[in-house]
C-alpha cells in the first residue's frame, strides 16, 4: 500500500481515535493530554511480547499453526525496495502452491522484479481474484528494531517484520484461502486466482499496471479482485469503532517541476502549499457512504454533519471536521521538499489528488498556482478518471453477510480512502470491480507500526482473519 503523503497528516486514516466507556473522558485523553498517550504507547510496546488481553489465547503454540509459519517465512525474505528482491518472495509462493498439485506462472522481470498468478478452475471461468503485492518497504536503521527485521521472529503474540502488515499478512491469507480450497476438493462454481504482484511500492509499474497491458487474457477473466485497503478503527480487542471494505480512492497523478534556481522552486513550494481548494458536497458513493459512516462517530456534532453530506462545506463546523474527511469534499495537491535534480538543477515533487470524476484540466487551476507554468512540469502517465466500485456489487454484500454473521456487535460497511493509494485504482480504471477488505481485527497501537521500526501483527488476530478471510471466499466461489 502506498500511502502519497509524507508525516503525520498522511497516517490520519490509520489512526483510530481513542475510545473508552466514558467518552467525554475519551475526547480529553485524545485531545488535551497527548503525552499521557505517548506514555500509554511506550508502555504496551514494553511489554508488547508478553502482553496479551485476549485470554482465549494464553497458552497457545503459535507456531504450530500453518499461517503463523508460512507468514514468518515469507517475512523473513527481503523483498524491499531498492536493496532486496522480490524473485525470492515470489518463488517461495510459488512453492506453496505447486506442492498442493496448483500449476503456477511465475514471471521474472529482470534481477529483482516478479510477478505470479495461479489459477483454480471453476465452472464459471469469470474469476474472483485474491491480490497481494510482494514487495515491501526498506526497513532503515535495523539495530533499532526488537528483532532484525527481515526475520520473521515469532515471540508470542507478537509476529515481527517489515511486511507484516503491509501485506504479508493479507498475502498469507489470501494464499491459504487457496490452499484451503484445492484440499478441500470440492468443485467451485466461480474460478479463483490467486495474483501476487511487485512494484506497489514504486508506482507498480513492473507489477498490477504492467500485467493489465501484457495479459489481456488473463485479465479478461477478472470478475472482481479483493485486496488490501480495508482499515478497522480499533483500540482494543473488545471495541470496534467501524471496520470498512474500501470501494474507492481518490485519483493521484505525479508531478515533477524543475528549475536550475533552487530558491524559485522553494518560492513555488510555499505558494502550492497555502493553496486550498474550494470544497463541493460530496456525491454519489462518497455521499451515501459519509452517511452509513456517521453513526460510528462519537461526537454528536459530527454524526448530524455527516448524515447530511449534501450541506457539509457551508456548515459553520465545517472546518472542525476530521481533514480526511474535509479531503472528501475537494481536490488536494501535496508538495513535497525540493531536491537536487540529478540531471541538473533542482527538483520539486507534487502529487495530485483528484476526486474520483474530476478531471486534470478542470483540478489544475484550483490546486495550483498560475506561475507554475514557467517552469519544466513533468507528469508522471496520467490515468483517465477512476470509477468507483458499487457496494451494491455481490462481492461487496457478501461481505456484509459475513460480517454481520460472524461479528453482528461491529458496525461495518463501506469505506472511501481521501489519502491512500493501493492497486486496486488500476483495476478499477479497467473496469473491474476491486474492494480493499481487511479481515484482521488490529488495534491501532500495532497498525502505526506500518512501514515504521517494529512492525508486528499479533498472531491471535492473525490467525482468526485467516480464518474469516478462507470462509469469505470459500463464500465467493461456491
Amino acid at each position: 500500500m502506498r500511502r502519497p503523503l509524507d508525516g503525520t497528516i498522511r497516517d490520519l486514516m490509520l489512526r483510530k481515535p481513542l475510545v473508552r466507556k466514558n467518552r467525554r473522558r475519551a475526547r480529553v485523553m485524545l485531545y488535551l493530554l497527548p503525552v499521557v498517550l505517548l506514555v500509554l504507547v511506550v508502555a504496551v510496546n514494553k511489554l508488547g511480547p508478553r502482553f496479551d488481553p485476549d485470554q482465549r489465547w494464553h497458552g497457545v503454540d503459535f507456531a504450530k499453526h500453518e499461517a503463523v509459519q508460512l507468514l514468518q517465512q515469507y517475512l523473513a525474505i527481503d523483498t524491499s525496495y531498492p536493496d532486496g528482491n522480490e524473485i525470492p518472495g515470489a518463488e517461495f509462493l510459488a512453492r506453496q502452491l505447486e506442492a498442493e498439485g496448483i500449476v503456477v506462472h511465475l514471471e521474472r522481470l529482470g534481477d529483482r522484479n516478479a510477478n505470479l498468478w495461479a489459477i483454480i478452475e471453476g465452472a464459471e471461468s469469470q474469476a474472483l481474484v485474491l491480490h497481494s503485492h510482494i514487495d515491501v518497504e526498506p526497513a532503515p536503521n535495523p539495530e533499532n528494531w526488537r528483532y532484525p527485521p527481515f526475520s520473521g521472529v515469532l515471540d508470542a503474540p507478537f509476529i515481527y517484520g517489515r511486511g507484516a502488515f503491509d501485506m504479508k499478512s493479507l498475502g498469507i491469507a489470501q494464499l491459504m484461502s487457496v490452499l484451503e480450497l484445492k484440499r478441500e476438493g470440492k468443485p467451485l462454481s466461480r474460478s479463483l486466482i490467486f495474483l501476487a504482484t511487485g512494484d506497489e511500492e514504486r508506482f507498480s509499474r513492473l507489477g498490477t499496471r504492467r500485467l493489465l497491458r501484457q495479459h489481456p487474457e488473463l485479465v479478461a477473466r477478472f470478475y472482481a479482485v479483493l485486496t488490501e485497503g480495508g482499515a478497522v478503527e480499533a483500540t482494543d480487542l473488545t471495541e470496534v469503532k467501524y471496520w470498512g471494505t474500501e470501494f474507492g480512492q481518490k485519483r493521484f497523478i505525479d508531478i515533477w517541476v524543475c528549475d536550475g534556481d533552487r530558491q524559485r522552486l522553494e518560492a513555488l513550494r510555499e505558494e502550492v502549499r497555502q493553496i486550498e481548494a474550494p470544497s463541493n458536497p460530496p456525491q454519489g458513493q462518497i455521499s451515501e457512504f459519509l452517511k452509513i459512516y456517521s453513526d460510528s462517530r462519537d461526537n454528536p456534532a459530527f454524526r448530524q454533519m455527516l448524515s447530511h453530506p449534501e450541506m457539509l462545506p457551508s456548515h459553520p463546523s465545517f472546518s472542525f471536521l476530521p481533514p480526511y474527511i474535509r479531503a472528501m469534499t475537494r481536490n488536494e495537491v501535496v508538495a513535497f521538499p525540493v531536491e537536487v535534480n540529478p540531471e541538473g538543477g533542482y527538483v520539486m515533487r507534487l502529487i495530485l489528488h483528484l476526486l474520483p470524476d474530476v478531471e486534470i484540466e478542470e483540478a489544475w487551476p484550483e490546486v495550483l498556482p498560475a506561475g507554475i507554468s514557467d517552469f519544466d512540469v513533468v507528469f508522471d502517465v496520467p490515468h483517465p478518471p477512476t470509477p468507483l466500485t458499487s457496494f451494491e456489487h455481490p462481492v461487496f454484500r457478501t461481505i456484509d453477510e459475513l460480517m454481520e454473521e460472524r461479528l453482528p456487535e461491529v458496525p461495518h460497511g463501506p469505506l472511501f480512502l481521501p489519502w491512500v493509494a493501493t492497486d486496486a485504482r488500476f483495476f478499477r480504471q479497467h473496469g473491474i470491480a476491486a474492494f480493499g477488505y481487511s479481515p484482521f481485527w488490529i488495534v491501532s497501537s500495532d497498525s502505526q507500526r506500518m512501514k515504521g521500526k517494529n512492525e508486528r501483527m499479533p498472531a491471535p488476530p492473525f490467525l482468526e482473519g485467516v480464518e474469516r478471510y478462507v470462509e469469505l471466499v470459500r463464500r465467493l466461489v461456491h
